[in-house]
């Protein structure tokens, strides 16, 4: 039965100290290990395919092999380039979503890429070996040797639909074709690092059908969790959007790849890059690319001197190092790492320097590591960048070397949001062009959660073609950045919840994440969020770093052995979930059951009445009762409510303050929240924090988001 009718949209996809700076040994501790994390949980991955010819995917973890799964009932697809077959019990299904692309002629029906689960673009194997690659596996590139890769869940099973070719683009049908077909096969947890950039102008973005067919999903006992999108830091750039699905944004770690450049001067500029150093220990002439220009000729891009080394004269650059200037907008997206290191090699240089001339403190991912397997560093600090800089405007004859970056260091310190991890508020309504003032704003929080998302070493397909990750032509594994990357984290993380606790549904599953997240770093500040000052025409000046709110990270970062035993869950059904889409002012209850097949109730309540284990209200113009309902998953405990909020201009209270809840009961809990009214923070948002702070040590944290707005 044809349910709706809608536009068949593009959609794009968007490890090894990540688990250690998750701490996950605390969480595998939880469910017998690092040999069993994961046992039995079926985690389908719905992307670009898979390499099954790789370690990560082997048929025994090198401690037990995998049987087949008591349960699950998907098939796997045959192709003559992979000899031994996909499944062999670690990867337990493989198919191919295509027909909607073929009938519309975007693919040529015949051809392999989308007849085979063979993944010709890396995205979905990496995304696969991030979320339950097998434990303890070495990752080896350029032959040096970055430690050892584990899944999230090492020990889950995986599920491949391939519905993404290896250009990273597919078609909304094929893709809610592949989410069907592996809810039908009995996946446990879904993995979707995908998704259009934009909201469908004029459509409410809960019934995009993709988001329906992720909330069909959620009814047959599957969790879902979907990347952000990489389209931040701007308001509301969230792709993101219902309230069943965990929505994930990226953060960085503490790891770094420092690298050195040392100058004739006898100084040391830092920098960064994942690369070798140039040979030997003598100097090399250093030449700016402006200085080796060919005198016919001018630059194409005049932020960026080797964006085209045909401009440039080999015979002056050759056996040099050369310096590559970069002066536009703060954004190293554009991979002018991987363009100098080409233009370089092109000139036959000994290595190649990148310096930002811009005034931020942070590198951007992942220009880091562009260069790989040819001597490079990129240098981004103010101090670093205007000492070099001096040297080589005064310098007669400036020389140098590169001293090589390929051993990690680690800071220790808090994550950060990444400056491409897309944010909130969430928003109902695809507007064409939307200000902050005319948003739609929904009374859900979104993202969900962050998780490690920047720099991420996982499995890869050595059959890759992609152009902008070419440097890992014919490897194994790659270091790449994106909410793409964070989205498998968390589902390998729900893999381990669901194996704790078999019988605790979706919504309970994505509250024990939420409430246990950590929202603040050790001196209890806010955490760290990326953003842009922008000027007078919203062009971005220049990359800043500032206190982030739930619009940013959600709940926080991931805490996974906390989310095993969160104390209290915040649960929701089906039926809770369509009462919330009755309550959308731009659904009718006729297209509610247009898309759903299920009728509204005559009084489905409020949007912000959704057992959410988060409070946000889009609009609030004098007081709004928000009533909650939580379960008690761990033993006879008093909680109390404690209020943690700077902002004077919204008054809560909780009833009850104190209750004492026995294993397995339910409490009603009603949020009185009420504007104070002050022009000043008309059309801001206010944030907060509720916790639920039992006495035998469980805390449940309840983000805060309210905007006042005159109405």
């Amino acid at each position: 039965m044809v349910t709706s009718v809608e536009l068949d949209r593009e959609v794009t996809i968007y490890t090894t100290h990540s688990h250690d700076y998750m701490a996950l040994q605390n969480a595998w501790a939880k469910v017998a290990g690092n040999h069993s994390a994961g046992e039995d949980i079926v985690i389908g991955v719905v992307d670009t395919g898979i390499y099954p010819d790789h370690p990560s995917f082997a048929a025994t973890d090198g401690v037990k092999p995998y049987g087949p799964h008591p349960t699950f009932k998907g098939v796997c697809r045959t192709d003559p380039r992979v000899p031994n077959g996909f499944c062999n019990g670690k990867i337990v299904g493989a198919q191919v979503f295509f027909e909607s692309s073929k009938a519309s002629g975007i693919v040529n029906a015949t051809d392999p890429d989308v007849n085979s689960p063979l993944d010709g673009n890396g995205h979905g194997t990496h995304c696969a070996g991030t979320a339950a690659g097998n434990y303890g596996v070495p990752v080896v590139v350029n032959g040096a040797n970055y430690g050892l890769a584990s899944g999230t869940a090492p020990r889950a099973r995986l599920a491949v639909y391939k519905a993404l070719a290896s250009d990273g683009k597919g078609r909304s049908s094929d893709l809610i074709a592949a989410v069907d077909q592996a809810v039908a096969d009995g996946v446990h947890v879904l993995s979707l690092s995908l998704g259009p950039n934009a909201a469908n102008v004029g459509s409410v973005t809960f019934t995009d059908t993709f988001e329906i067919a992720c909330l069909g999903a959620l009814k047959a006992g599957v969790y879902v969790v979907h990347a952000a999108g990489n389209t931040g830091p701007g308001t509301s750039t969230i792709s993101s959007w219902s309230p069943w699905l965990t929505s994930v944004g990226a953060s960085t770690m503490d790891r770094t790849y420092p690298n050195r450049l040392y100058t004739g001067d006898g100084k040391t500029v830092s920098g960064q890059g994942l690369a070798p150093p140039t040979p030997g220990t003598q100097n090399y002439p250093l030449i700016r690319a402006v200085d080796a220009k060919l005198t016919s000729t001018s630059f194409v891009n005049t932020d960026f001197d080797c964006a085209d080394p045909t401009v440039l004269n080999k015979k002056q650059i050759q056996g040099k190092i050369l310096v590559c200037m970069w002066n536009g907008v703060p954004s190293f997206m554009g991979e002018s790492g991987t363009l100098s290191r080409v233009a370089a090699q092109a000139m036959g240089a000994v290595g190649v320097v990148l310096v930002t001339m811009q005034t931020y403190d942070e590198p951007h991912s992942p220009s880091t590591f562009d260069f790989q397997d040819f001597p490079g560093i990129s240098i981004w600090g103010a101090k670093a960048m205007e000492s070099f800089v001096t040297y080589l405007q005064t310098a007669n004859a400036p020389t140098g070397r590169i001293g090589g970056g390929t051993t990690a260091e680690y800071t220790g310190l808090p994550p950060v949001v990444a400056p491409f991890s897309s944010r909130g508020p969430d928003f109902y309504y695809g507007l064409d062009q939307p200000s902050a003032t005319d948003q739609p704003v929904a009374d859900v929080l979104k993202p969900t959660i962050v998780a490690p998302g920047v720099d991420i070493w996982s499995a890869w397909s050595p059959l890759s073609t992609s152009d902008k990750l070419s440097i890992f032509k014919g490897e194994k594994f790659c270091m790449i950045s994106g909410t793409s990357m964070a989205t498998p984290h968390m589902a390998g993380v729900a893999a381990l919840v669901r194996q704790a606790h078999p019988d605790w549904t979706p919504s309970m599953i994505a509250s024990a994440l939420a409430t246990t997240a950590i929202p603040l770093d050790s001196l209890d500040n806010p955490l760290i969020a990326y953003d842009e000052d922008l000027d007078q025409f919203g062009q971005k000046i220049k990359q800043i770093k500032r206190p982030g709110n739930a619009f940013d990270f959600g709940g926080g970062f991931v805490d996974a052995a906390t989310a095993i035993d969160p104390g209290l869950v915040f649960d929701a059904t089906y039926g809770d979930y369509i009462k919330f889409l009755c309550t959308i002012k731009d659904l009718t209850p006729a297209l509610v059951k247009a898309v759903t097949s299920q009728d509204c109730p005559a009084n489905p309540g409020l949007a912000s009445d959704l057992n959410l284990p988060s409070i946000t209200i889009g609009t609030l113009a004098k007081t709004r009762v928000v009533p909650r309902m939580v379960k008690n998953v761990g033993p006879l405990e008093t909680y109390t409510a404690v209020i943690n909020s700077k902002n004077a201009d919204v008054d809560i209270t909780v009833d009850p303050p104190t209750f004492t809840i026995a294993p397995g009961a339910t409490q009603l809990i009603t949020f009185t929240l009420k504007a104070v009214k002050n022009a000043v923070y008309v059309n801001q948002t206010s944030f907060g924090r509720i916790y639920l702070t039992g006495n035998l040590g469980h805390v449940v944290k309840i983000p805060v988001s309210v905007t006042y707005r005159q109405v």
